[in-house]
């Protein structure tokens, strides 16, 4: 039994915790609409197929003009060599588009108003977030950025996986954590790990039902081992108490 017990805390120590699934949301670039010099353009002007150079910040557009903003479809390749392609409307994208980032991470999906709403990132390490977003203001800088909020799922590029929701750019609620190796945890999740109840079941057949506390059982739970019997009992940092 002492055995089982080691076991199964060290399957949920590595099983459970999410290392950094925060979704990191990148700044967005100065955009079209914020330049205070107009543009040099080629073509048809302030409203038609242009080619575009914008002083100010040395960046670069190819694509559809109304009244001398971006509209419609088009491509801005900014002086850092990030880059938009996809729709726009009063310089801003808004609708289907893609950012491509210097660094080969990319988002792509919907945006509104320069930000993303749906879609998916992927990161330059090869990690994905797939899902929602929503405006989020932090109170101290009052700074609004897109952060993954809503129902989402953060693949990582070692294949381990959270499916559940989001809030602010963390899970935040219930989820379901999978590892490549294939234990599995799921229930609330709150700071990035289970708090709370929980199950986490592994390949050896093994599972934990009860409460978990920074993704370890820690309250009351009960190991079902794989035929079936039952250990109920009191746990705590992953061990359990033993009865007195």
């Amino acid at each position: 039994m002492l055995l089982l017990i080691k076991q199964l805390r060290k399957a949920i120590l590595t099983g459970s915790c999410l290392g950094y699934i925060i979704i990191t949301w990148y700044p967005q670039p100065l955009m079209a609409q914020e330049q205070t010099r107009p543009p040099i353009c080629e073509g048809n002007p302030p409203t038609g197929r242009v080619k575009c150079n914008y002083p100010d910040s040395g960046d670069n557009y190819v694509g559809d003009f109304v009244n001398g903003r971006p509209e419609g479809s088009g491509i801005y390749v900014y002086a850092n060599r990030d880059r938009y392609e996809g729709q726009f409307r009063n310089g801003l994208p808004n609708g289907q588009g893609t950012f491509i980032f210097s660094n080969d991470a990319r988002v792509t999906g919907i945006f509104q108003n320069g930000k993303i709403r749906s879609g998916t990132i992927i990161f330059a390490n090869g990690d994905r977030y797939e899902g929602e977003f929503d405006l989020v203001t932090d109170i101290s800088s009052g700074v609004t950025s897109s952060q993954a909020d809503g129902q989402g799922r953060f693949i990582y590029a070692n294949g381990d996986r959270f499916e559940g929701e989001f809030f602010a750019g963390d899970p935040f609620g219930p989820g379901v954590f999978t590892r490549a190796n294939g234990i599995r945890c799921q229930g609330d999740f709150y700071n990035e790990v289970l708090d709370g109840k929980g199950t986490c079941t592994y390949p050896n057949g093994i599972r934990y039902e009860g409460e978990l506390r920074g993704g370890i059982p820690h309250g009351i739970g009960v190991i079902i081992d794989t035929e079936g019997k039952r250990f109920p009992g009191v746990f705590r940092n992953g061990q359990r108490q033993e009865e007195t």
